[in-house]
């Protein structure tokens, strides 16, 4: 275990100042994160380990963290994007499956494609087309 370093009044204001100044970073993580970040920088500094090596782990594991956020929120954005675009298909089917019965009706009655397009209200090669996929 390494023996803990103190550090004096003046190394915390060049620790809080390099903070200060990395303003980017900061504003990348929410502001728990950076109190959690801070805390771990006098930690580390207590211990020895360089602030140069702690800000490049952290940035690294900063990164990770969006990256898997980022990853969460199109995983959710591509499952609802998908579930809208099986309603929509499933409407479809709908529509053309409430169409071909009474098309297929009428055509058993005698009706002619142009008539049955003409009573229905459809345009005349959809009921051309439910009639000879029947």
């Amino acid at each position: 275990k390494k023996k803990l370093i103190p550090f004096n009044k003046e190394e915390q204001n060049e620790i809080t100042k390099i903070f200060n100044k990395n303003n980017k970073l900061m504003n990348q993580i929410t502001y728990e994160k950076a109190k959690i970040v801070r805390e771990d920088v006098f930690k580390m500094l207590r211990e020895g380990t360089s602030l140069n090596d702690y800000i490049a782990g952290s940035l690294k594991k900063v990164k990770q963290e969006g990256k898997q956020e980022g990853m969460q929120k199109g995983l959710q954005k591509g499952l609802q994007k998908g579930k809208q675009e099986g309603l929509q298909e499933g409407i479809q089917k709908g529509i053309q499956e409430a169409r071909k019965e009474p098309i297929l009706n009428l055509h058993k009655k005698g009706y002619s494609s142009e008539q049955i397009a003409d009573l229905l209200g459809f345009e005349l090669n959809i009921v051309k087309e439910i009639i000879a996929s029947s």
